[in-house]
């Protein structure tokens, strides 16, 4: 513009110059020229003559910001609550940028600068969605605080982690069941909230209890359910998490599995020694139980009692059988004649804490001043030789003497409680011989070694597999019974005999009386001894591949 004006105002000067120049032409040329100039300074003097208009110049060109106004975050892993920021070159308009803001997935958020304006701050006001990429972005056209508009996007970039997983997990486990006193681990892959935790377990059936953190683990991430009472025994429990438990960031849960758990049985009373109803029971008879599974043995003896007319009968009571088998000595010898009582109480409890199912009692009849007779009259004595004892090398005579017992039982016979075999014969199973090897080698060592501990079980330092097969008898058919009492050793072989043999009506395909009358075995390796009062007996049936 001060191009023209200046070119304008020096056109008079110019006009004077070229005048008179053209002055010293033709009469024609000089007329000609003057017409031109007047016109010429006629249009400057008018111009000249106009009044000067109003003018204003700005302080600076306003332009956009460039690219470099800000700076983009790209972060991965964030938790469901982590603050996001954009940072700028310069100080922002801070209503203009938070209006200009977007978030995808769209998410309700809070705002928050700094001191200078340059950093905006975001997080939600609930929790980011887990396991998700989202974006935050300042729009294109957000001022600056100087007035100036970004020329493109200002975004932060971020993705969140996964959602927490967490597991329902029982505590005390009986095989693949769990126990009836058992509680429930709840572990989390990542902090929770123990507040929405407290009443967030939900089971069918319900169970009243409650949670508490787990001592030394990482805050938070594991919890212990603790039920106020034993759960039902034989029942299926389902738990699960509901969907109001949130991690400590507030974001929810992922899916929790619900989890079916089935508790264990009762422990149940299996049978009695003697069996229910039982006639003519020796006086000096051991007594016991036999539970369904180990038992808690300070519980099970309180709960376990023996009476005679309503009078409890003293004794001692051990645990025998992996804690499975109760079993009662009388401290003399019980009334002659009469009916004792055996009674388990439900104060039994297994050796994990269940309640028995149910109280259960058997009932026997001690023996006659007279002892009872075959009815035939013509029954075979079984009994030892008169004067017989077990000191010195007499155990052998024992052991021939529970072959007898044996063989009684085997051949269809009934050993009674006087020892007499009451009707032998009538049916065909042959009749068992001994094994002077297997006694030898396996059978006498092996009671040596249980009297001598007063120990009563078959599996010290092997199974009897393992015992027979290092003496060289390979088979794999074969069976172990023992007999562990005490007195008199001719009593107490008859008196497991006894026991054995009354096992008859119990069902039980595993039971001593299964191996006494298995007709797979031909042989037996006998061994009794005698130590320090305990009387062990050892019966190795056996028959060749």
């Amino acid at each position: 513009m001060r191009r023209y004006v200046a070119a304008v105002l020096s056109a008079p000067v110019l006009a004077a110059l070229y005048l008179s120049y053209f002055l010293r032409r033709s009469v024609f040329v000089r007329a000609s020229s003057a017409v031109v100039m007047g016109a010429v300074l006629g249009l400057g003097v008018v111009g000249l003559s106009r009044p000067a208009g109003t003018q204003a110049t700005p302080t600076h060109e306003i332009v956009p910001l460039t690219n470099a106004a800000f700076q983009t975050a790209v972060q991965t892993n964030l938790a469901p609550d982590a603050a996001v920021t954009v940072s700028f070159t310069t100080p922002m308009n801070r209503h203009s940028v938070e209006a200009s803001l977007r978030v995808e997935p769209r998410t309700q958020v809070r705002f928050a600068w700094d001191a200078d304006g340059t950093t905006l701050t975001v997080r939600p006001l609930d929790s980011w969605a887990t396991a998700t990429y989202h974006t935050v972005t300042v729009d294109a056209g957000a001022l600056a605080a100087s007035g100036q508009p970004l020329a493109t996007p200002a975004r932060s970039a971020f993705v969140t982690r996964a959602a927490t997983t967490a597991r329902i997990v029982p505590t005390d486990i009986v095989g693949k069941r769990a126990s009836p006193v058992t509680g429930f681990f709840l572990e989390f892959a990542n902090p929770v909230d123990a507040t929405s935790l407290a009443s967030g377990l939900l089971a069918e059936p319900a169970i009243a209890g409650t949670i508490e953190q787990v001592n030394g683990e990482s805050a938070g991430e594991r919890f212990l359910f603790r039920p106020d009472a034993p759960l039902k025994a034989n029942t299926i429990y389902r738990l699960r998490l509901s969907p109001g438990v949130r991690d400590a960031t507030g974001a929810p849960l992922a899916a929790t599995p619900a989890i079916a758990v089935r508790t264990a049985g009762a422990p149940a009373v299996i049978r009695f020694r003697p069996s229910n109803r039982s006639q003519a029971v020796d006086r000096g008879a051991i007594l016991s139980v036999r539970f369904t599974e180990p038992m808690n043995q300070r519980l099970t003896k309180a709960a376990f009692e023996v009476t005679v007319d309503g009078h409890r009968v003293p004794g001692t009571s051990r645990f025998a059988e992996n804690g499975t088998v109760l079993v009662f000595q009388p401290a003399k010898a019980l009334p002659i004649g009469r009916v004792v009582v055996m009674s388990v109480h439900t104060a039994a409890r297994s050796s994990v804490g269940i309640p028995i199912s149910q109280g259960r009692s058997a009932r026997f009849t001690t023996v006659g001043a007279a002892a009872p007779r075959s009815s035939s009259g013509g029954a075979k004595p079984v009994l030892p030789p008169t004067g017989g004892g077990a000191g010195g090398g007499s155990w052998r005579a024992v052991e021939e003497y529970y072959l007898g017992l044996m063989n009684c039982t085997r051949t269809g016979g009934w050993v009674t409680s006087s020892g007499r075999c009451s009707s032998p014969g009538g049916r065909s199973v042959a009749a068992l011989w001994i094994d002077r090897g297997i006694s030898a080698d396996v059978s006498r060592p092996y009671a040596r070694m249980l009297a001598s501990r007063g120990a009563c079980s078959h599996f010290i330092g092997g199974t009897p597999g393992d015992r027979l097969r290092r003496a060289g008898y390979t088979s794999y058919i074969w069976a172990e019974n023992l007999g562990c009492r005490s007195g008199n050793p001719y009593r107490a072989v008859l008196g497991s005999h006894r026991f054995f043999q009354d096992e008859k009506y119990d069902g039980d395909p595993t039971d001593h009386y299964t191996n006494l009358m298995n007709p797979d075995y031909d042989r037996v390796g006998l061994g009794v001894w005698v130590a320090h009062g305990n009387v062990r007996l050892v019966v190795d049936f056996y028959h060749p591949r």
